[in-house]
């Protein structure tokens, strides 16, 4: 085998949603150098394993699995394998109107530039890792909501958009979105069905909630859920039924939200009623 067919192996993109213009890219590379070249997007990586090398800002630098490294739309810079060993590495694409949204709606700035090209926090990159880690089982209220949140800590670390604004409590509309959500728990949403309903930025709803309940949306749509499999399974129904008329994906699905809220199966406490 030639080494011309090792170059490469594992790239891909993904796009979480169709109407987003949201990218998520994974590769592996073992002796590969990417030219100079620019994005449109903002983009946010992480090095999975091994060591990368990039010309960033007019220098080479050398990065591994400490670093986050962000990049502005429209600058120039090239990465490529320092070793044998190669890299394993996962890009966030986020389009500059997406940027832009979250800036002006949480931030009350206009479009802003990564002030550095790298910085290192564990909790970060190991939120972020989830997030490039998508796959279609994930729920696209929890995969968003953790995607703004964690977007707008990176926001206040690393652009001059450091102080996030000062909201109104807004009481009666968190009260009608829990009323929506209990009403509605069987359904899947996401921030964006939230925001038309209550005609607020999606930005400003997702703070507003979590502000009040101390949990997001689609944490809080999970607790209903299982309160609502509590009812069902008290009342004698089956737990496979339950899943479904509570909009779990599958029963194992349902088994481990409920384990997780209550300490024990739905078996288990299904059999307290019986």
């Amino acid at each position: 085998m030639n080494s011309i067919s090792k170059l490469t192996h594992n790239a891909k993109f993904l796009k979480p949603n169709k109407n987003k213009e949201i990218f998520i890219y994974e590769g592996d590379y073992n002796n590969f150098t990417f030219e100079k070249h620019i994005h449109d997007e903002y983009t946010i990586s992480l090095i999975e394993k091994g060591h990368m090398g990039a010309f960033l800002k007019g220098f080479n630098h050398e990065f591994d699995k400490s670093s986050i490294i962000t990049i502005n739309p429209d600058e120039v810079h090239s990465c490529g394998v320092l070793s044998k060993e190669g890299y394993k590495h996962h890009s966030l694409y986020l389009s500059p109107d997406s940027i832009k949204s979250i800036l002006k709606d949480n931030f009350n700035k206009s479009l802003l530039p990564f002030k550095n090209f790298a910085f290192s926090n564990d909790f970060i990159y190991r939120k972020l890792y989830f997030l490039m880690k998508y796959n279609s089982s994930f729920m696209e209220l929890s995969w968003e909501s953790e995607l703004i949140e964690t977007l707008n800590v990176i926001l206040q670390i690393n652009t001059k958009a450091t102080n996030i604004t000062t909201l109104p409590s807004h009481y009666d509309l968190i009260k009608k979105a829990k009323e929506f959500i209990n009403d509605n728990y069987e359904n899947d949403f996401t921030l964006d069905d939230l925001s038309k309903e209550f005609n607020i930025s999606k930005y400003h709803f997702l703070r507003l909630f979590k502000k009040h309940t101390f949990v997001s949306p689609h944490t809080y749509l999970m607790i209903r859920r299982v309160e609502k499999a509590k009812h069902f399974l008290r009342n004698g129904w089956d737990i496979s039924q339950t899943a479904y008329l509570c909009g779990f994906t599958d029963q194992s699905h349902l088994n481990r939200k409920f384990k997780q809220l209550t300490g024990m199966t739905p078996g288990k406490y299904k059999s307290f009623f019986l």
